[in-house]
């Protein structure tokens, strides 16, 4: 339960549970700008215990098992929306392939919350504190979105567009993720957090060394996770480990806007931005 609220019910409303993705997107259709889509239900159930959000209409995902599956198809590494914590920490080929990720989800929420948390679930929400995000766009991902009139690839980074607002509209519904399907992918996610658990900044690292291609997301600080790739990050993939991992902390320093709250203030985001990203770097490229 809640403990912010005086609450101990949800509001009235009318519970569907569609066996498919079409019967879905049908209802969020059918009910649009009434209805919420459940994934994990963490937030969700929150919301309306607090009296947040009001939805007339609850569609639960859970019995659709087509977003439940991890495939390697020529477009890469597809993963569902409703592929648990539990199973992306697991996963022998999101270890390999995204490690990063794998390594997010290992903070959203704890070991019982992981079982039930969900990757779409998780991004969807539109919260600087979600940990999938700046995984998936250090990755380069691209979720695939659907609606009763079709589907459309939207490109992870471009996914939130404020606190509590994403580019979703009212009848879509992430599907699926598809990342890259390259090999000899390191990564990693760190994550820095105050004494009651809430993060004060997170990075996440994505390299492919014979490719010579980085990228790097900072969440947890603003509104919007920020992205850098090897380009902005000013890495010069011939010179010394230690001097680009110097150079790309202050790069991110420089740029980053964090913004001040309860949590933490915005010099003391901006102060752990730069110290996580030379942390994060030196665990892939090592030896700095």
């Amino acid at each position: 339960m809640s403990f912010t609220t005086p609450y101990f019910t949800l509001p009235k409303f009318v519970y569907f549970k569609p066996k498919n993705i079409e019967e879905a997107l049908g209802m969020l259709k059918q009910h649009k700008g009434r209805a919420k889509v459940m994934a994990g239900g963490i937030m969700l159930v929150n919301l309306m215990k607090e009296r947040q959000i009001f939805p007339e209409y609850v569609i639960d995902l859970k019995n659709i098992d087509e977003l439940k599956k991890i495939n390697v198809t020529e477009n890469g590494i597809e993963i569902g929306s409703m592929v648990t914590a539990i199973e992306l920490q697991n996963s022998k080929l999101i270890k390999e392939k995204c490690p990063a990720l794998a390594k997010a989800a290992s903070f959203m929420g704890d070991r019982t919350l992981q079982h039930t948390v969900t990757i779409g679930g998780n991004i969807s929400v539109g919260m600087p504190s979600t940990d999938g995000l700046p995984a998936l766009m250090s990755m380069d991902s691209v979720l695939e979105v659907r609606s009763s009139e079709g589907k459309r690839f939207l490109p992870s980074s471009e996914l939130v567009l404020g606190i509590g607002r994403t580019s979703l509209k009212e009848d879509e519904i992430i599907t699926k993720i598809i990342v890259p399907n390259d090999e000899k992918v390191m990564g990693t996610y760190l994550k820095f957090i105050n004494a009651s658990e809430v993060a004060i900044a997170t990075v996440a690292v994505t390299v492919h060394h014979e490719k010579k291609k980085l990228a790097l997301s900072v969440g947890a600080i603003a509104p919007r996770p920020y992205y850098f790739d090897n380009s902005s990050l000013q890495w010069n993939w011939e010179g010394s480990v230690a001097e680009n991992i110097k150079r790309a902390s202050d790069v991110v320093y420089k740029a980053v806007q964090p913004m001040s709250d309860a949590v933490a203030s915005a010099e003391y985001r901006k102060e752990m931005s730069k110290i996580l990203t030379a942390r994060a770097l030196k665990e892939v490229f090592g030896g700095a």
